[in-house]
Parts: structure tokens; sequence; C-alpha cells
């Protein structure tokens, strides 16, 4: 099965990884920056200019990554879980399971980055002074990415959200305001406007005969104006469910199945007949032990089915995720998706008095939704 995105490594237990449409910028930097090279010092080799180019370009995506690493760990310090760093086409974004929930939280997880590329653009322009006799292809090349993530820092700190700048004047606004709402709906604003911004530079770049350079400021104009309106739409669905709690979204009726039954029973008698993926193990919702899903029963081959219980591949309940009743549906819709889960149960001191599958949330959703339109 293809794959989108190549998971290169870990730090801190972020995943980091790089999106298939990041090869297209990097092949495109390579060449325009080797092309670059060998016309502005036309005494280097070939061999020279590219093999500058590649390492000055593998330089500049290491800042992007330390750029998301700023905000990650400033994140991570103010108790906002950072899943992954993925480098793609436009740059790189660090993957926060939610937002922060206080203004100077926001704040200072958004300048991090800023930070981060300003000060690699003062120790890259240093080395490139220090460097300045050495051999020439070491200083140009310091001295491009001192340049580069300057220019980093700068278009970032633009106050147009989901620009770094965007969620600086989101926090701001929240902390001179008190009104989280009104932060985001400034926020929300200001990147339209930088984007619509960005779209008419772009076309006067076309008709001015630059139309490559057009077409790259309308693309990056077209993301950040779908970034601000997707962020627009997350923002009015928690504000349109901020009443529903998990009672409303939980299904009563809780599939069960007995700890001692065969796996291959259970998947023929209950599995496939119900259509469900997932079930509590346990004699009824009261003496609950573990949860059973169709994933577990693919990490034991089919030959050993008929001679393995389900209390065998089951989740014990004290390692289950779990909801209480009270739980808001945006928290539930978090917690699910920061941990890759299809089902939650819904418990209360030991009991389980309802069961929430993902299909079955976001369906609700949408009613819900609708009925508030």
């Amino acid at each position: 099965m293809f794959k989108s995105v190549l998971v290169i490594g870990h730090f801190r237990g972020i995943r980091l990884e790089v999106h298939i449409s990041w090869l297209i910028i990097f092949a495109l930097l390579l060449t325009t920056m080797s092309a670059g090279f060998q016309n502005q010092y036309p005494e280097w080799t070939i061999t020279t200019a590219v093999t500058t180019a590649l390492v000055t370009a593998l330089l500049f995506f290491s800042s992007i990554v330390a750029h998301e690493l700023g905000h990650s760990l400033v994140a991570i310090r103010r108790g906002v879980l950072v899943t992954a760093i993925t480098l793609f086409i436009f740059g790189g974004v660090a993957q926060m399971t939610r937002d922060p929930d206080k203004a100077d939280d926001e704040f200072w997880i958004a300048i991090a980055g800023p930070i981060v590329s300003f000060l690699l653009a003062g120790a890259f322009g240093l080395l490139a002074a220090l460097t300045s006799h050495w051999y020439q292809p070491v200083p140009v090349a310091l001295g491009w990415l001192s340049t580069i993530n300057l220019l980093v820092a700068i278009f970032n700190l633009i106050p147009g959200f989901p620009l770094d700048g965007g969620r600086v004047l989101r926090a701001v606004v929240w902390k001179l305001t008190g009104n989280a709402r009104k932060a985001n709906e400034t926020a929300f604003a200001s990147g339209k406007l930088v984007a619509y911004g960005l779209f008419g530079l772009a076309v006067w770049n076309m008709v001015g005969g630059n139309l490559v350079g057009g077409l790259w400021i309308m693309l990056i104009a077209w993301f950040l104006l779908n970034m601000t309106q997707a962020q627009g739409r997350m923002y009015m669905l928690r504000e349109r469910l901020a009443g529903v709690r998990a009672r409303d979204l939980a299904e009563a009726d809780v599939p069960l199945v007995d700890a001692q039954r065969p796996v291959e029973v259970w998947l023929s008698q209950d599995v496939l007949p119900s259509g469900r993926r997932a079930f509590l193990v346990g004699s009824d919702t009261s003496h609950v032990v573990g949860l059973v899903s169709l994933s577990d029963a693919r990490r034991v081959e089919q030959a050993q089915w008929p001679g393995t219980r389900v209390a065998d591949i089951m989740t014990p309940v004290d390692k289950l995720y779990h909801v209480a009743p009270g739980a808001k549906a945006d928290e539930i819709l978090q917690l699910l998706n920061e941990h890759g889960l299809n089902q939650i149960p819904v418990m209360e001191n030991g009991h389980v008095s309802g069961w929430i599958d993902r299909q079955r949330l976001l369906r609700t959703i949408e009613i819900h939704l609708e009925v508030k339109r």
C-alpha cells in the first residue's frame, strides 16, 4: 500500500516524517541552487556546485525541523502533546493534539519557531564570517543559510493565521480582551486578508512576466486560505458542540463478549453477523474486564483462533481509554485522534453506561450541526 509520508526518526517521542510532496520542493531547490552557484561562481566545477547545493538544502530542511521543534518542545512543556513533525512542500508543521488553553501558552508556542530561526540565522551568519577565508563553498553555503533562516523567521511573523504571526496575533488579542472567540475571529480574518493579499501579489508578478514566482506565491496563498478556512470550520464545530456530552453520543446497546469465548467463535458468531469490529469483554456492563477488537485477532495466526480465548488477546480494562458521561464531544474527538482509537466506552465508577464508536460519533456530530444551522 502506498504511503504519503516516510518516517525518518523520532525525537523525544515526536515522530519526524517527510511527506511525498517534500520531494518536489527538494528537487526544485537542489536544481535551482546548483544552477545559481554555477552562474555566480563560474570557476566552480559542476560537482562542487551540486555538492554544495545538496549539503545546503539538507541543512536548510534541518533548520525547518529545528523551527518546528521550537514550537513542539515549548508546547510539550506547556502541556500540549505533539505527535509528529512533518516536512511537506510548503515547509513543515508540528502536529499538536489540541490548541492551547491559555493566551500565554499560545503566544510562547507560536513565537518559539521564529526565535529558533532568528538564532539559526545569527549562528550561520557568524560562521560564514569566521570561515570567510576558508574553502569558498563553505562560507557561501553558510551565508545562504543565514539569509534563508532570516527570511523564514520574518515570513512566519506575518500576522496572518495559520502563520506563526497569526497565532501571535490571536494570543495578543486573547490576552488583551480575555475573549477567546474574538481572538479566533481576528486571527481567521487576518489569515484571509493575508491570503487574498498574496493572491494579488501573485497576479501582479505574473502580469509583470514572473510567471514561476507568481505561481508559487499563488500556491502559498491558496494553502494559507485553505488552512484558515479549515481552522475556522473546526472552531465552529467546537462552538456548536459545546453543550454535547458523552451521554448524548453514547449507544446504550453495549456489545459484550465472554472472556472465555474462543476467538474463532467470537468472530463467526458475533463479529460477522453484527458488523461490529470491537466488543467489551465481560459478563455484563458492571463487570467489564477489557476490550477486544478485530485488529487484536489479526495479530494471532488464523490456525490458532479455535484454541485462543478472547481474554488472551484483549486489552485489559485498566489499560483502556474511557470517558465519563459528562465528557465534552470535542474532548472525545481529541482522545480518539490522539490515540488512534475507533471506539471508546463511557464509564463511571467501573460501570459502563454506553459505547461510542468513531463512525457513530461522526454521524451524530453531523446531525447536531445540521439541526443547529
